[in-house]
């Protein structure tokens, strides 16, 4: 037996032990990722890929969310993907450095439209992908995020196969198989943030995951069962850490462990810690916009690999830079869609950006209760009156240690799509995949 086919085996053995606390926690990401693709509908990035696709390659019938087209399954999941990220609206794991639920959902609800099982596996199907991307992120070392991959992309891929390995119930050398046929896939590179490749790298992703379950399903195809010591050596620090992933798999399921991060805004979460120190200094001074004389952000060496721009051109460049996150917020400007399209930034947005540093330091002591692990985020905001005002935040809003409450999160539901927060009793009737489908793509069951 190969290391990747002993994976799978303990994948099995430790499905038998998720909990009502996972399901749960597990719906709750199921509902935020319908509030997520809803919020982007009408997108006209969207609209151009579904019409590229179908010039291309012709429609299909399976479903796209928000949308009337019908694609091929894999084109679907494509797509799907792409929603589900172009705003950077979508729930982020700390563990695996990215976003789980774009990647792994889209391609599920591909396999789903040929293959109905109950809601319960679904749900089942979901948490393991979720498992198997932050025991990936947690084992392969943080050189693969900082040496340039985009971790949503190439993890979110092997997750969202294992995913649709365990939903279609494959043996443990298809199920391997699947693994294989998706390591020598992965790719994605950090470099294509702020810009529309990076929602493309989530769809090929999930694209690629379908195409790999499917593919091992009906042995069409046969490769190296034992990728996994492969993608540890190419991408990690070190290729003996893939077998922690082995000992460790479901121990304690990270779907609640520490749990998902979900967004009230839709941009990078490695803002969310500047975001809720400039709200909070905020609440207590009234702070005018042109009597700041500079802001200085200081983070952990890396703590903003993420925010590649300090002079973002545009606004969705600016979804990734701490400088224009602080001054819309400083500006008094709401953080809505509209600020992180592909347009170009206001002067005076641009004004305030120059009066604000980023300064890193590593002598001060991380809180043990931080989000992620060893991160945190101080915001010093200076007046041309000499007066100073600071904070520091270890963990935002949305994160596992501060959640967003349940009205938070129907809130995020009704902006996005009334129908389905009108028909939210629906989605708690659900029994199997089918009804699933007509909630998420229907609005009702």
């Amino acid at each position: 037996m190969t290391d990747t086919e002993a994976l799978v085996e303990r994948i099995y053995r430790q499905s038998k032990h998720i909990s009502t606390i996972e399901r749960d926690n597990a719906i709750t990401g199921i509902l935020d990722f319908i509030a997520t693709t809803y919020s982007a509908n009408n997108h006209h990035k969207v609209n151009d890929l579904i019409s590229f696709i179908q010039e291309e390659e012709g429609s299909g019938n399976a479903s796209i969310i928000g949308y009337e087209a019908q694609l091929s399954h894999s084109n679907a999941a494509l797509v799907n993907g792409f929603i589900a990220h172009i705003l950077d609206f979508d729930d982020v794991h700390s563990s695996m450095r990215g976003h789980p639920t774009a990647v792994i959902l889209p391609s599920l609800l591909a396999v789903v439209e040929n293959d109905t099982q109950t809601f319960k596996h679904f749900i089942d199907s979901y948490i393991i992908g979720v498992e198997m991307a932050t025991q990936i992120g947690e084992t392969i070392g943080a050189c693969h995020y900082e040496q340039g991959w985009h971790s949503t992309s190439t993890i979110g891929l092997l997750s969202a196969t294992a995913a649709c390995c365990y939903y279609l119930n494959l043996d443990a050398p298809s199920f391997a198989n699947a693994i294989g046929i998706a390591v020598t896939q992965a790719s994605g590179l950090r470099n294509q943030f702020g810009s529309d490749v990076k929602p493309f790298h989530v769809g090929l992703a999930s694209q690629k995951a379908y195409l790999a379950a499917r593919i091992s399903q009906k042995r069409v195809l046969e490769g190296n069962k034992n990728m996994m010591p492969t993608f540890y050596e190419l991408f990690g620090t070190s290729n003996r850490s893939f077998t922690q992933i082995i000992e460790n798999f479901g121990d304690q399921w990270s779907i609640t462990h520490p749990g998902m991060w979900y967004k009230l805004y839709p941009c990078c979460s490695a803002n969310y810690h500047l975001i809720d120190a400039i709200n909070t200094i905020k609440q207590t001074h009234h702070i005018s916009p042109e009597k700041v004389e500079s802001v200085k952000i200081t983070f952990p060496t890396n703590g903003d690999a993420a925010l590649k721009f300090k002079s973002p051109e545009t606004g969705l460049e600016g979804a990734f830079s701490a400088e224009y996150v602080s001054a819309l917020l400083l500006l008094n400007q709401e953080l809505t869609v509209d600020q992180f399209l592909n347009k170009p930034i206001s002067h005076d947005v641009n004004q305030l950006m120059e009066k604000i540093v980023r300064h890193y330091d590593d002598d001060i002591q991380p809180s043990p209760h931080a989000l992620p692990k060893n991160r945190f985020t101080i915001v010093e905001i200076t007046l041309v009156t000499g007066e100073q005002f600071k904070q520091r935040v270890n963990a935002p809003k949305g994160s596992p240690y501060k959640p967003l409450t349940k009205d938070e999160h129907l809130t995020k539901l009704k902006h996005a799509s009334y129908k389905h927060w009108e028909n939210i009793h629906d989605f708690y009737e659900i029994k199997d995949t089918k009804m699933l489908q007509n909630y998420i793509f229907k609005g009702e069951i």
